[in-house]
């Protein structure tokens, strides 16, 4: 028996300016970003309300070497309420709290170099590694508190990190990671990468958050001739105490081939274990899965869940600057006796304008439609 439902139709706009002021010198850099967002979701034949906002941004960005050894960075962001209605604290822009508006120090931190190939970072910054990544896919990101030791190598890197909090993209207080019972506790990450000679990758971390949850993620991507690729990205993933449920796995195998401004790309994806693939850490982590089915709303992480993608990238070579992605993804799982359907469909056009008194100025324009599970 099959469920299916077709319900939210999601339109987004994005605009900003990659660089309204920039300020380069030999002893500091000043960056002042402003990033204007619209969203709008309307379900279509239920009676889910609305959402609708747009907000306005200001990223301040700030970075300086203090000695040969020692750096500091900080970012503000502020983002204020033009318009709102319906459920927009849903939107991922305003929140119930946030209503107005809000603002955040989202970055505060220290970089040391410890010798040639080893670095110490200290403090709150937008993450990048497989099990912590922060999001920037609304007015502002999300960030992390930290500290990384990353040491490199030939071809390669190592690092060990800890994190006892973060805040999310529309937070402006840093929180501690919490399970249900309203334990605190911290996470532990090893990691590294490594590129062979002939191109194949390697990319390994594990995390540790004490009593809650433990994460494992592998990738290995291989080239194949001068324009295809081959991933596999592997998670798994067991809980502790309040989180003793989560026990899963999850393995996505994506495809990639290139030809002149065109690049297609077919995924698949399958969920397998005692209950869904959570990745977040808990209490105000905003981390994403680095596969290739997990798209703007959908993951297809649910329990025993398969799902295809297929996406289609071209560069217009008449207008540079201007790039067009078109990609729907599918699956199914069951729910019961129930086999339910879930899909969604993006479309986007990107466009940065290269040159002139408005260079680095970014528009985005993305159409998002979408079945079961886009509440």
């Amino acid at each position: 028996m099959t469920h299916n439902m077709i319900k939210p139709l999601t339109i987004a706009l994005l605009a900003g300016t990659a660089a309204l002021v920039h300020i380069p010198s030999a002893s500091a850099e000043v960056d002042v970003h402003l990033r204007t967002f619209y969203l709008y979701r309307d379900f279509d034949g239920d009676n889910t309300e609305h959402r609708e906002a747009l907000t306005q941004a200001l990223h301040l960005n700030y970075y300086a070497p203090i000695t040969d050894s020692i750096s500091v960075g900080a970012s503000a962001y502020f983002n204020a309420r033009i318009y709102d209605d319906g459920d927009s604290h849903l939107t991922g822009l305003l929140t119930t709290e946030n209503a107005e508006g809000y603002a955040k120090l989202g970055q505060i931190y220290a970089d040391f170099s410890l010798t040639d190939i080893t670095t110490l970072r200290v403090g709150r910054w937008i993450t990048g590694t497989p099990l912590f990544n922060d999001s920037d896919s609304r007015a502002t990101p999300s960030s992390t508190q930290a500290i990384k030791l990353t040491s490199l190598y030939k071809n390669g890197q190592a690092y060990l990190m800890y994190s006892d909090r973060a805040v999310s993209k529309t937070g402006s207080h840093f929180k501690k990671y919490e399970d249900s019972n309203g334990d605190d506790y911290g996470v532990a990450i090893i990691g590294g990468d490594y590129v062979l000679d002939n191109g194949v990758s390697f990319v390994a971390a594990y995390g540790d958050a004490d009593d809650y949850k433990q994460q494992l993620y592998f990738n290995v991507g291989m080239p194949i001739g001068d324009s295809s690729k081959v991933a596999l990205h592997h998670y798994h993933g067991e809980g502790d105490g309040a989180n003793a449920a989560f026990d899963s796995d999850l393995t996505n195998l994506v495809a990639s081939y290139v030809f002149e401004d065109l690049k297609l790309t077919i995924g698949y994806q399958t969920v397998s274990g005692d209950s869904g693939y959570d990745y977040l850490w808990g209490g105000e982590d905003d981390n994403g899965l680095q596969t290739s089915n997990s798209v703007q709303i959908l993951d297809f992480n649910r329990l025993d869940e398969d799902s295809w993608l297929i996406r289609a990238d071209y560069q217009v070579a008449a207008v540079p600057g201007l790039g067009v992605m078109a990609r729907h993804t599918w699956g199914d799982y069951a729910q019961g006796i129930l086999k339910v359907d879930e899909s969604e469909t993006n479309v986007e056009m990107a466009y940065t304008i290269a040159g002139g008194t408005l260079e680095g100025m970014s528009l985005r324009f993305e159409s998002i439609s979408c079945g079961r599970g886009c509440l």
